[in-house]
């Protein structure tokens, strides 16, 4: 549990939603309660911001490192950044929200 004590509150947050809604998407595919369809996607919106909110920090690092010659381990992302992670993982939060919602409704 090392990995999740070093995600910002914000991430934390994000990462549980995400989880209980991938969790809940995938048993209700298998229920027959609405479209399969848009469980399916929503499943996988959010496993996909899953994986971003945990690989984020990480993947900015490689970039840096890839980007930068002798770039330390002390290189963290910036506010703006952080900033704009956020706004894309609540959007795709909404939209697995909404493909469960259309599930039900279509």
């Amino acid at each position: 549990m090392e990995w999740f004590k070093e995600l910002r509150t914000g991430q934390k947050v994000l990462f549980i939603i995400n989880a209980v809604l991938a969790v809940a998407s995938f048993a209700l595919i298998f229920t027959g309660a609405g479209s399969v369809d848009f469980f399916i996607i929503g499943t996988a919106v959010a496993s996909m911001n899953i994986f971003s909110i945990l690989f984020a920090r990480a993947g900015f690092k490689f970039g840096v490192a890839i980007n930068t010659e002798n770039a330390g381990d002390d290189v963290e992302p910036s506010e703006l950044k952080y900033m704009s992670w956020y706004m894309n993982w609540v959007f795709f939060t909404l939209v697995a929200v909404a493909c469960i919602i259309c599930a039900f409704v279509f």
